[in-house]
């Protein structure tokens, strides 16, 4: 850390201060009698004996208690104060904030606020002190950097810019703003915090504030101390310190540092301890790899692979390069190759490259699945009915009992695997519900409490398990519990009044009279479910079976919920009397109280624009949820229109507005919480974005002398950049490509047509082509030629699901120097494998086209068609290599699955196409016959992907439509959530703004209108 000797120099009140710190008084001492175990005890001590803390008429000083923004307002008032200024003395008598009247009974508290007020060190938030709410750690941060700033005249925020210092902390992004952000950094320049996440949004103690304080003025008031400004890993034992005189030191730890990890090390220099937080950094290696289920091989390195995309990794069956689906930990230290289905039992190779000098290389050996383990899961087998009147069961009766099978890697097979028994005939496995069912002679004639022998036996291991099994009565409730409120997924939810109620499960536990859970709703008919408050929410009446994360459960299903409150669920078993009480609670959404609003990077006319928002409830916390922005009632507004939330995004937990300016020049937006407070921004809008540099090659241009001329052009190869700095996706500039010197290797044409003669390499000069004929940019690439004989590799390009009876055209690109180069037909030979094809199936002009008879069918009598999986086949002419790639055939008609809004003509290019937000309709018109907004109106269509990956911007044909007003007094709407929905202007309402939510096909978007009268 730079010193700054200057600044950092200890006052004679500070002095005494600190000395007192250092040595605690035993009066102090014996003053609370709470801190004896806390880590904070001598913090609290000294400043306890330079009267900056006090404890509770008790005796006791509280230390774990959340300190409060008036506790941390007093504390810093007498740290002020023994610092030797002064208590306002207009206190009483002109309040400093609104919510801390003059006629507040806490005196101290008013005295102090209005120190800490004056002094700039406590500014509030809207004026308000909000005395009782708790301090957050970032907000300690604020007001404790800008105290130093008053006591000891060190910015430590412009110290550390100056110093160009780098923060370790993980968690700064949680940071509210910029200040807080800033503020925090500051500390852990200073040495004031050494902690690798400090947690921002968290509370802290009263012990930690007085730990923070402490260290604050023995830290920065002693001046001199001596910090670590940068430590340098040389080896895994030996360090390169600076501190903060620029003194190097050479340090030699006791223990090897771990590899690639970061580590906290305590060292001594000249009889100091100090700490550092360093990493050695190594290069990546494979660490292990293993197969942890049948169909997945987990790779680990020995560190994190920072950069994923450059990892090439690739899975080989011999010379057969296997299709899989690369899943990488959040952590990036290990991924995951998950095939399609179950691997081949063979020695597999995975080989990573992309990382290193050489590609990281390791084999594994997969075994085939196999039944590793059979269990039955009870002493008992539960009968269907009732023991006849001579105790004995009847002619019919059955009993069941569970069982599960699992594979070598602990996976569950049981639904896949048939199981011989006993006796198939009164002893079977039913392996689709994981039960051994008994009937016939071991079950008929029996009574309750019978011995039955269970065998099951795998005949392909060997494996087998003998239990001998209880007859016990037919299952009924017996005690009746309630889990909580769960989604599908199994999370537990809290509701509140914005909550989807079709979401949300009342999750039962309902247990038979052998302790065993009841998940068959037929069992539950006898249960009475009472709703005490159907003014809160509606219940379904009956109990139904829902899968919540991957169990089958007892439900009750929530209906509707219409506001916040408490609703006592009442569930009554009509068999035995058992009831129990469940209060399902519904919160009060949070409502935006106050804003403010940031300038965005950039804004460029045309362009969506973000603009960062800070939105904060009445309790001064920040709402990042974007429904509880866009609410009509809770929201924010800019312009006086609520703001949709297809306008909002939220990135790392800061929420943007998003909005497209038609026109250069200043543009003003107004933001208006539902409390009615005000931000205005400015915004700086750019002229629109123009080609002006090109940069280079996308990708190494390799060209093959097999293949046609290659025109080169801005979109498919170049990085053409704007006057910004940004590039430009998909520009489709014009440019001039000519031969630098003379070439025998390709020849380039007016055209930009770039024709490979022979191996060997050439240099194109590739310039910006303006209207006026001038170059502004130019720049020179490498393009290499090959005949075919010099590729490094091959892949197959993704195929992606397919349709039957359409074609599909495959590409083998050839692999040299980082470049892609499509195989022609005649360079390798495909066929294709799978469903009910009986033979393989050339490929035939490099297309796939698998018939609909080729498709496998359910079970059902109609026999229909089913997403059947294929394998492609392409060996390489050439050389013999093998590739292999699996893909998916569906009969399913072409459906939507996800669409955007634009201005683009129907039928043109997707990829040019730019997304619109905001549209305008004329009164009583449907959505076919919406317009884009800005000087020259266009019609909207949709840019359309269906499942099998194709694109085209098409006319808006909407499936439905919902029109949600702005003000449900402006407009007569009909046939909502339909086709034909329509929005009519009320006879006085000249305009008026809505939401449509538009469905096509599996999407729904939103899309902001202003509704106009007819011309």
């Amino acid at each position: 850390m730079k010193q700054k000797y200057s600044k950092w120099v200890v006052g004679a009140a500070s002095a005494a201060l600190v000395a007192s710190a250092i040595v605690p008084a035993a009066s102090a001492a014996s003053s609370f009698s709470d801190i004896e175990k806390s880590d904070h005890k001598d913090a609290i001590l000294a400043l306890a004996d330079a009267k900056i803390v006090a404890g509770y008429p008790d005796g006791t000083f509280k230390p774990n208690a959340v300190v409060t923004r008036g506790n941390v307002t007093k504390f810093l008032g007498k740290w002020l104060v023994s610092e030797n200024y002064e208590i306002p003395a207009n206190y009483e008598t002109e309040a400093r904030f609104t919510d801390l009247p003059t006629t507040t009974p806490d005196k101290e508290l008013l005295q102090y606020a209005a120190l800490v007020k004056d002094a700039g060190v406590f500014k509030g938030s809207n004026n308000k002190l909000m005395h009782t709410n708790n301090m957050s750690r970032e907000q300690m941060a604020v007001v404790l950097v800008r105290a130093i700033n008053t006591v000891y005249n060190v910015d430590l925020v412009a110290d550390y810019k100056e110093s160009d210092f780098k923060s370790t902390i993980t968690d700064l992004d949680k940071a509210t703003a910029t200040e807080n952000r800033e503020a925090i950094i500051a500390l852990e320049y200073a040495g004031l915090t050494n902690v690798k996440a400090f947690n921002p949004k968290n509370t802290l103690t009263r012990g930690q504030f007085a730990s923070f304080l402490h260290r604050t003025i023995t830290k920065i008031g002693q001046g001199e101390t001596l910090t670590v400004k940068e430590a340098k890993v040389v080896d895994a034992t030996t360090l390169e310190v600076t501190l903060s005189d620029d003194k190097k030191h050479t340090v030699k730890l006791e223990t090897a540092l771990p590899e690639n990890k970061e580590t906290k090390v305590e060292f001594v220099i000249d009889g100091k301890t100090y700490s550092a937080v360093v990493t050695y950094v190594t290069d990546v290696k494979l660490e292990s790899v293993k197969a942890i289920n049948a169909k997945t091989i987990e790779v680990k390195f020995n560190k994190a692979v920072e950069d994923t995309s450059k990892a090439a990794v690739e899975l080989l069956r011999g010379t057969f390069k296997q299709n899989v689906t690369l899943t990488w930990s959040e952590d990036k230290k290990s991924v995951q190759l998950v095939g399609a289905t179950n691997f081949q039992a063979a020695d597999y190779t995975v080989n990573v490259s992309g990382l290193t000098e050489k590609a990281l290389t390791s084999t594994v050996k997969i075994e085939a699945q196999k039944v590793n383990s059979i269990e039955i899961l009870d002493e008992v087998a539960i009968v269907d009915k009732a023991v006849k009147t001579d105790g004995t069961f009847g002619t019919g009766t059955t009993a069941t009992v569970g069982y599960v099978v699992k594979d070598q890697y602990g996976t569950d097979i049981t639904k896949t695997t048939s199981l011989t028994t006993n006796d198939k005939s009164t002893v079977v496995a039913d392996s689709a519900k994981g039960v051994v069912k008994l009937s016939g002679t071991v079950v008929e004639g029996k009574k309750i409490g019978d011995l039955v022998p269970v065998v099951l036996f795998d005949s392909a291991t060997g494996t087998s398990v003998t239990k001998t099994v209880k007859l016990s009565a037919e299952s009924t409730v017996s005690s009746i519990g309630v889990d909580g409120v769960y989604n599908a997924k199994g999370e537990e939810v809290v509701l509140n009044d914005n909550s989807k109620a079709s979401d949300a499960y009342i999750v039962l536990n309902l247990k038979d009279q052998y302790g065993k859970e009841i998940t068959d709703p037929a069992k539950a008919t006898g249960l009475v479910i009472t709703n005490t408050n159907t003014t809160n929410l509606t219940i379904a009446n009956t109990v139904s079976k829902v899968k919540i994360g991957d169990k089958d459960k007892l439900v009750v299903a929530i209906s509707d919920i219409f506001k916040a409150g408490d609703t006592d669920v009442l569930l009554i078993s009509t068999t035995n009397g058992q009831s129990a009480k469940y209060t399902v609670k519904v919160a009060e959404t949070v409502t935006s109280n106050s804003i403010s609003v940031s300038q965005p990077e950039i804004a460029v006319a045309g362009e969506s624009t973000l603009i960062p928002l800070t939105v904060t409830d009445k309790e001064g916390n920040v709402i990042t949820n974007k429904k509880i922005l866009a609410d009509a009632n809770k929201g924010i507004k800019v312009g006086g229109t609520t703001v949709p939330e297809s306008a909002l995004e939220v990135k790392d937990g800061q929420v943007y507005y998003k909005t497209t300016f038609g026109a250069a020049g200043t543009q003003a937006l107004v933001f208006q919480t539902s409390t009615f407070k005000v931000a205005t921004v400015t915004v700086d809008v750019k002229a629109p974005a123009v080609p002006t540099v090109v940069r280079g090659l996308k990708k190494p241009l390799v060209i093959s002398t097999f293949k046609s001329p290659v025109t080169i052009t801005a979109k498919d190869h170049l990085i053409i950049e704007d006057q910004y700095g940004r590039e430009m996706k998909n520009s489709d500039v014009p440019v001039t490509v000519t031969l630098v010197g003379t070439s025998d290797v390709v020849s380039v044409n007016a055209a930009n047509e770039v024709t490979a003669r022979k191996n060997g390499t050439a240099t194109l000069n590739v310039a910006l082509k303006t209207p006026n004929g001038t170059i502004d940019s130019a720049v020179e690439v490498k393009v290499q030629v090959t005949d075919g004989t010099e590729y490094n590799g091959y892949e197959i390009a993704e195929i992606g699901k397919t349709k039957a009876g359409a074609e599909k055209e495959i590409t083998v690109n050839g692999l040299l120097n980082g470049g892609k180069v499509a195989l022609v037909n005649s360079e390798y030979t495909a066929t294709v494998t799978g469903g009910k094809l009986t033979a393989p199936q050339v490929v035939s002009a490099g297309k796939v086209n698998i018939a609909d008879t080729a498709l496998n069918t359910d079970t059902t009598a109609a026999a229909n068609k089913i997403d059947t999986e294929f394998t492609l086949k392409v060996t390489i002419n050439a050389t013999g290599q093998v590739l292999e790639q699996k893909f998916v055939v569906s009969a399913d008609a072409e459906k939507t699955q996800d669409f955007f809004f634009t201005a683009s003509e129907a039928k043109g290019d997707y990829n040019l196409a730019k997304a619109i937000t905001e549209a305008t309709l004329v009164s009583g018109q449907t959505v076919a016959s919406l317009k884009s907004t800005g000087d020259a109106p266009a019609v909207v269509n949709v840019a359309t992907v269906d499942q099998y990956g194709n694109k085209a911007i098409t006319a808006l044909a909407a499936d439905t439509v919902t029109i949600v007003p702005e003000k449900a007094t402006d407009l007569t709407i009909t046939g909502n959530g339909t086709a034909e929905a329509t929005a009519t202007l009320k006879s006085d309402v000249k305009e008026a703004k809505a939401t449509l939510k538009v469905k096509i096909g599996n999407a729904t978007k939103e899309l902001k209108v202003t509704i106009v009268a007819a011309p």
